[in-house]
């Protein structure tokens, strides 16, 4: 009965108070610019806490008590316009705004606005505003152009591109040339193949937005070369707001076709994406005991909890699903506590087929595969922030991100392969049973501290993230022939085996910044110079083990006999009977360390004059990195060998921005910077393919040196257009490339430092409304964005350097670089009502081919060929509450392609091909809808 009576109270209190508040609402625009409507100005009732913002098209909205009010309007640099209105219960008002600029001279550097970064214009401004050269995308565009990943969103920018995973290309230099940075501080990668975190594993409903800089400034890590990216996750929103969302993708390609995968885990285990007990190394091969360990055949049936039997099924609609809520938990006078918090899982299964083959210099096909590969993969993203803040004074923020990504993959080989083994010329069959999981959890805590007006500024912030790469149980059959009468391999010293691999990382990095401002001008009340002085640390620590597990056959051929499609059942005969058992030999490079230690400090001054904006800093880093390993020629029990590397390098930067008029600049930067190894490319373990093929690192690897400059040309015709072209140049004193080198049993991919390098380019940009490019209203709904960029390079090496002397050409293009790249979107909005809103993106992307691999031993050089992806996105906002996306990817249905061409005269014309890899991509729809509280 009591709560009855408080649930009618409640009712009748909100019935009350809602019948006594009122609406005001309308458009706020820039009397200077023609009326053109103005983003971000700032409405609310004087003498309350009731304000918001307007939004890209100059809109607002404010629910009011009923009554007598001052309606003030302000935006930084614009005269304020109080307007008293009285408005009556129910009553909805439409007031709308002209406001116009004040005579000061707005200050570049030191303005503080706190603005919306999820907006496209928002953004703008902000790029407009920067002194260094950056883009940036935010969740809005991200939205637009239906990308769910950050990885897929940057494809979208100037000189940018990805392909098949391997991650982001900046101006034609690969993943190991960038950095990244999340809320401002660094996150070391899980996964040895990568440089930085795929960005594939980041989920944009985390990402309020991304910004790319191109171009160096002494607060930067001094590992810069292509790019840095900064993730700026999202924060407690001004008003409650939950999103709920729930899609389905289908691949023309894979759904609802036969699909194989690795079934060792829980079906839910499976489904979510997380490895389980179940392919645990068993203790008698765990990093505890180093020597070898022949299993008996009656072990051996019992070792392992998985089998070498794919399970088939069919496979099913991609799907994915998201939540996330955020509000301010309290509000006071004079600040605010607010949470966010985000959950977001998809997964994708795909099924591609193609060839892979390992040519010649004379275009002989040493290996020569078709190739089928299954791949169930999942994504977690999550993002707790805690935001406090007190105005004017403090800002602090609280962040737990937690990002995890599975791999469930099968890929199968068919066909010739005369460098590893060949038994009466029967097809060699292999088959790669491979479970990936990867994931880091960040704590992050940021701040900011200010006083006497803002003149110093406390900028801090730590982060510790914990991270593991496992790849637990793989699994790799190899055989002559496939189906019901294959052979089981026993020549060559070559088994079937399993492979285990963890890589566990810690990271614990700090910075500090203070901020001093100079000059101040009593008129705008703004510091016209600046200094900031800064320092980080960055302590990583790699730990990384390894072991391979082989089947060693003791049998007669007719017990060789074995069914591709059923091979647990053969292993199980062979155990039960005695000819196969588990067995492992001594290792001693099965564990290796790594640990870098970063200390860094830097000194920056800008100053501001009338026109003129000047950036100079310097950054200094002492980067100590010590690898513990040992040599295979080891022993088990010796102590781990050290290769220690401690280079102190300074790295000046100058950036300069003029602005010719109120719309125009031209920017100029020059830096000098250095850039690190993959983890892979220096780790001294042989990682082995399956087929023969195997990578190594090299510990002896030196950090590249790069000498930059960029010069840019501007214009923003609106705040929500801009046109601008870019000239750039990059030096490269000792490149860091992938080589790949014949051995007796296959090919070796290993990485070395070339000499020099040059790169340079021009790169062109432009965001456009139609309708104001041709003065036509009719046109103002449809909107045009595109990028471009024209590039050359250049890689030497000098012919006495006895480390490349096999590599076939000392004068090429660097490799990872495209000559030419565009990025194209067309967007029209159709809007009916005061609810419904869609919007249709038409989004084209390609590349010029680019160097994969070095070629050595007179074989040519691998080009990665360019993939025309062409997309549909329909965004559909019905009301306030629900929305529905419609996409279609890689309309036209192009594959992945790899080349090596022949050297020398071809020997069999007839049966030539200079294809080196290639596998189709299918096409994907996806449809998701969303609804917000």
């Amino acid at each position: 009965m009591r709560l009855k009576f408080l649930l009618i109270c409640l009712f009748i209190f909100t019935l009350g108070f809602s019948q006594n508040t009122a609406i005001v609402t309308g458009t706020v625009t820039d009397k200077d610019m023609n009326n053109e409507t103005l983003p971000f100005a700032s409405v609310a009732i004087k003498g309350t806490n009731i304000g918001t913002n307007t939004d890209e098209n100059g809109k607002y909205t404010l629910k009011v008590p009923a009554g007598s009010h001052t309606l003030v309007f302000g935006f930084l640099g614009y005269e304020n316009i109080e307007v008293p209105i009285t408005l009556a219960a129910g009553e909805t008002k439409i007031i709308n705004k002209s406001m116009s600029s004040t005579s000061v001279q707005l200050n570049d550097v030191v303005i503080e606005q706190q603005i919306n970064r999820e907006k496209e214009s928002a953004l703008l401004v902000d790029q407009k505003k920067a002194v260094e050269i950056k883009q940036s995308i935010g969740a809005q565009e991200l939205a637009r152009k239906a990308t769910s990943t950050v990885e897929q969103g940057l494809t979208k920018i100037s000189g940018i591109t990805n392909v098949k995973g391997r991650g982001i290309f900046v101006r034609g230099l690969d993943d190991r040339y960038n950095y990244l940075l999340i809320n401002g501080l660094p996150i070391a990668s899980p996964d040895p193949d990568k440089k930085i975190i795929p960005l594939n594993y980041v989920s944009t409903s985390i990402v309020e937005s991304v910004d790319v800089f191109k171009t160096f400034s002494s607060n930067l890590y001094q590992d810069f070369a292509g790019a840095t990216f900064q993730i700026n996750t999202k924060k407690a929103p001004s008003r409650p707001t939950t999103v709920f969302s729930f899609g389905v993708g289908y691949n023309t390609n894979t759904t609802f076709n036969d699909f194989y995968t690795d079934d060792s885990g829980s079906g839910f285990q499976n489904f979510a994406g997380y490895t389980g007990n179940s392919r645990e190394i068993p203790n008698v091969y765990s990093e505890d005991n180093p020597l070898a360990y022949n299993a008996t055949p009656e072990e051996s049936a019992n070792l392992f909890n998985s089998s070498w039997t794919p399970k088939k099924s069919t496979a099913p609609l991609n799907s994915k699903f998201g939540i996330s809520h955020g509000q301010r938990i309290k509000e006071w006078d004079k600040g605010n506590l607010g949470v966010f918090l985000s959950f977001n899982y998809n997964n994708s299964y795909l099924y591609q087929s193609g060839v892979e083959r390992r040519l010649s210099s004379e275009g002989n096909a040493q290996q020569d595969f078709k190739s089928k590969q299954y791949d169930f993969s999942t994504q977690k993203s999550g993002l707790f922030a805690l935001n406090y803040k007190i105005y004017d004074k403090l800002d602090l923020t609280f962040n737990t991100i937690y990002l995890q990504n599975s791999s469930n993959a099968i890929a199968e080989g068919l066909g010739l392969n005369n460098s590893y083994t060949q038994l009466n010329n029967t097809p060699f069959f292999i088959r790669d049973t491979k479970y990936t999981e990867n994931r880091v959890a960040i704590f992050q805590v940021l701040g900011d501290y200010e006083w006497m007006n803002r003149k110093h500024v406390l900028h801090f912030g730590t982060s510790y993230s914990d991270g593991k790469n496992s790849v637990p149980d793989r699994r790799v059959l190899v055989a002559a022939g496939n189906g019901e009468n294959a052979e089981y391999i026993t020549t060559n010293g070559i088994n079937p085996f399993k492979f285990y691999q963890e890589l566990d990382n810690s990271n614990i990095n700090a910075l500090v910044e203070y901020k001093i401002g100079f000059d101040h001008n009593e008129e705008n009340d703004q510091y016209q110079s600046n200094v900031k002085i800064g320092y980080n640390t960055d302590l990583l620590d790699y730990n990384f083990f390894n072991r391979t597990i082989s089947a060693s056959f003791n049998g007669t051929p007719d017990q060789a006999i074995i069914n591709t499609n059923n091979p647990e059942a053969f292993f199980q005969n062979g155990f039960a009977n005695g000819f196969l058992r588990y067995r492992n030999t001594p290792d001693p490079t099965m564990d290796s360390n790594i640990n870098q230690f970063i200390n860094a400090s830097y000194v920056n001054y800008t100053k501001q004059w009338e026109k003129l904006l000047i950036e100079v800093g310097v950054r200094a880093e002492y980067a100590i990195r010590e690898i513990e390993y040992r040599l295979q020629t080891d022993n088990v029990y010796d102590p781990h060998r050290i290769e220690k590397y401690d280079p102190f390098d300074f790295s000046p930067a100058l950036n300069i921005k003029y602005n010719l008029n109120d719309d125009t600049n031209i920017r100029l930067a020059a830096s000098k910077t250095t850039t690190r190894p993959r983890l892979r490319e220096i780790l001294p373990t042989v990682y082995q393919g399956g087929d023969g093929n195997q990578t190594v690192g090299n510990r002896l690897l030196k950090n590249s040196t790069n000498y930059n400059f960029d010069l840019k040309y501007e214009i923003f015709p609106s705040n929500s257009e801009v046109l601008a072209i870019a000239a750039f140049g990059k030096l490269i004193q000792d490149p860091i490339e992938r080589l790949f080198r014949s051995t007796s049993v296959g090919y070796l991919e290993s990485f070395g430092n070339f000499d020099k390098a040059y790169l340079y380019g021009i790169e062109l940009e432009g965001k456009l409304n139609i309708g104001n490019v041709f003065k036509a209203d009719a046109l103002k709904d449809l909107s045009l964005g595109f990028n471009g960029i024209l590039m050359d390079s250049e890689s030497k090496t000098e012919n006495n350097n006895n480390e490349f002397g096999q590599i076939t050409n000392k004068e090429r293009q660097l490799q990872g670089a495209s000559n030419w790249g565009i990025n194209a979107d067309i967007s029209y909005e159709f809007k009916s009502g005061e609810n419904f809103n869609s919007t249709f993106t038409l989004i084209f992307n390609t590349y010029g081919k680019r160097i994969y691999a070095v070629g050595v031993e007179g074989a040519d050089d691998i080009y990665e060929k360019p993939i025309n992806q062409f997309d549909l996105v329909w965004n559909t906002e019905f009301n306030d509450h629900l929305g529905l996306r419609f996409t279609i990817q890689n309309i036209l249905d192009e594959k992945t392609l790899f080349t090596q061409d022949a050297t020398k005269e071809i020997q069999f014309p007839d049966a030539y091909s200079n294809v080196y890899e290639s596998y189709n991509l299918g096409v994907n729809f996806g449809l998701t809808l969303t609804y917000k509280l």
